[in-house]
């Protein structure tokens, strides 16, 4: 039973409610990014460091949880969550121009932007490869879905750089494409994994409208 104090129940509360399932996705995610080259692996390890409370992941396991039994699918999808947005993290460093993240050197900082691009874009092969290990295309399609989506809203906010006229229906829009397509997504593919309906599923979405054919 989850621990809770005020009649409120704090993000650590949630997180140890699912620690163990967060554990098999974080082994699924570095066995997927295992590399011979003591360099790759040596930059893989350093993005390893920019993991916070893993919330994409700790979404598809508790959307899991709520619809269903959990599944090996549902560690697979959380790994894949996280690699995309891990990704978003090590590219959005280089658009930046940031040195520090998480109380740690950024990607670029120590290799330059070349490799920060690339090893950004490795973490997104890697996203699909892994995606690609469940026998059905619905999960790779929304994922390549929320991977457009999460670009989308980048350029749209490198558009409005600098722009001190900014609306809030152009800022929710950046912010939604770029942060919330992520968190729908898990939340989506949490259900879907536990084999519900599309009603269902659509209902665990928190920004339905991202998820148009």
């Amino acid at each position: 039973m989850l621990p809770i104090q005020n009649n409120k129940m704090t993000l650590v509360d949630v997180c140890a409610s699912v620690a163990d399932e967060l554990a098999t996705v974080q082994r699924l995610f570095d066995t997927e990014l295992t590399s011979n080259s003591i360099i790759i692996a040596e930059m893989i390890n350093q993005v390893a460091h920019f993991r916070g409370k893993m919330l994409r992941p700790m979404l598809v396991i508790l959307a899991g949880k709520a619809s269903g039994d959990l599944n090996n699918d549902h560690f697979t999808l959380g790994a894949v969550m996280e690699m995309v947005h891990m990704a978003t993290l090590v590219h959005d460093d280089v658009l930046d121009e940031a040195d520090s993240r998480r109380k740690g050197k950024t990607i670029n900082a120590l290799h330059g932007n070349e490799a920060a691009v690339i090893l950004g874009d490795l973490l997104i092969s890697h996203s699909f490869h892994l995606c690609s290990s469940i026998n059905a295309q619905q999960a790779s399609r929304i994922v390549a879905n929320t991977a457009t989506i999460v670009c989308e809203g980048e350029l749209l906010q490198l558009h409005h750089r600098g722009n001190l006229h900014l609306t809030e229906d152009e800022y929710f829009q950046i912010i939604g494409g770029k942060t919330a397509s992520l968190i729908a997504a898990s939340c989506y593919l949490g259900c879907w994994a536990s084999k519900q309906d599309e009603s269902i599923c659509q209902s665990m979405l928190l920004i339905a409208a991202f998820f148009k054919s």
